[in-house]
């Protein structure tokens, strides 16, 4: 066990064992009058000690000749295993001095950064992937500067490991946060929409000609119905899978929200086009005015039963590869496409928040935002807007 000691201006570690009953205490100096740089050295010394690469105990060690002999070991051209973070730092900088003058600065700041955070005297083999975890993704950082700092420094200790430096890269065990696709990304256009029509039944034609798809249950004959009606109506996936006939009224053109995110009922518009899929759809699959919608095609007369949510999503999403479409696109972009949609069409903020089911119009306004930079962008394409 270490602790700190001050006599006078000076810090000192003591390190203190009990052995047979009988309690041993070593003190020695640290070499420092100030607090932070004790602290970050007992942190260091305690952690040493602890795996057994120092013996305080031991006669005539010394906290000094222990840093003169790291200092003279480096200076021989010697690997060892206590290389300080501040020396390394340098050496691994020169070996980027072929890139950018922003790239140099970006790997410079985020190791200085990290240093500071685990200490000036701490020992690269001491670093651990809970210290890479612990400054990385502070919930102070965004998602952005998480995988920034994490990029940075798996490199640097990259490098470490390819020098010998150190035998393992804290960085591979640590998992770093995904990247969060900007809402821009995650919406798509009608064109786009088609595009993954095209791409489903392009596959379905094959499987046909080629015989792969036998069975009702496997032919996705609920595919297009159901995404057209989420892309026009901005329902999310569990209200969609679990809509029922009597909450659809194809006369009047709404449909009744019971099962909502928040708990409060709303009612949904049926566009021209929704109302054509599901008056065809309705007869095709041969449904009543009750039941579910959509039910899973091994659903029996008797025994109905939704669509698995996740199921449903990577069918999704298996189409929009093969449509080869960006790889932001996912089942939940329906909804933000169908908000985006109303408001590119001219539909008041509010309607679109109480269609969509929004908790506050905060939320709504978020495509509102999305919809102006449209509108800068066309007019900068008909030269209404120089720059």
């Amino acid at each position: 066990m270490a602790s700190l000691k001050k006599r006078g201006k000076n810090y000192y570690i003591v390190f203190s064992k009990s052995e047979d009953g009988k309690q041993t205490k070593k003190t020695y100096s640290l070499g420092t009058t100030y607090k932070k740089i004790a602290e970050e050295k007992k942190v260091k010394f305690q952690k040493l000690y602890d795996q057994g690469e120092i013996d305080p105990f031991q006669e005539n060690w010394s906290v000094k000749a222990y840093e003169d002999y790291l200092k003279e070991s480096q200076g021989k051209g010697m690997v060892v295993d206590s290389y300080y973070l501040d020396e390394l730092k340098e050496t691994f900088l020169k070996t980027k001095s072929h890139t950018t003058e922003a790239t140099q600065s970006g790997y410079k700041s985020v190791i200085k950064l990290f240093i500071e955070d685990v200490g000036r005297s701490m020992t690269v083999n001491l670093i651990s992937p809970e210290d890479i975890r612990s400054f990385c993704f502070k919930k102070k950082y965004s998602n952005a500067t998480q995988r920034n700092y994490y990029k940075h420094l798996k490199v640097f200790f990259k490098w470490l490991k390819e020098q010998s430096i150190i035998s393992e890269n804290p960085c591979d065990s640590v998992t770093p946060p995904k990247k969060k696709d900007k809402l821009v990304d995650k919406i798509f256009s009608e064109e786009e929409l088609q595009a993954i029509f095209d791409a489903f039944k392009e596959h379905h034609k094959k499987c046909k000609e080629n015989r792969h798809i036998v069975q009702k249950s496997l032919r996705q004959d609920w595919f297009i119905p159901m995404i057209t009606t989420a892309y026009y109506t901005g329902l999310r996936r569990k209200e969609i899978t679990n809509i029922k006939w009597h909450q659809v009224d194809l006369k009047n053109r709404e449909i009744s929200v019971t099962d909502t995110k928040n708990g409060s009922e709303r009612t949904v518009v049926i566009f021209d086009i929704v109302h054509d899929v599901l008056i065809k759809w309705r007869k095709q699959s041969r449904n009543t005015k009750k039941g579910l919608v959509f039910p899973s095609p091994k659903s029996s007369k008797k025994n109905q039963f939704a669509l698995p949510g996740d199921y449903v999503s990577k069918v999704f999403k298996g189409y929009v590869k093969k449509a080869e479409l960006k790889e932001s696109i996912h089942f939940h972009g329906l909804r933000h496409s169908c908000a985006t949609f109303m408001i590119r069409k001219g539909f008041d903020v509010t309607l679109v928040k109480e269609m969509l089911g929004h908790k506050s119009i905060e939320v709504t306004m978020r495509y509102v935002s999305l919809c102006v930079q449209d509108r800068k962008n066309r007019a900068e394409e008909l030269g209404l807007i120089t720059t």
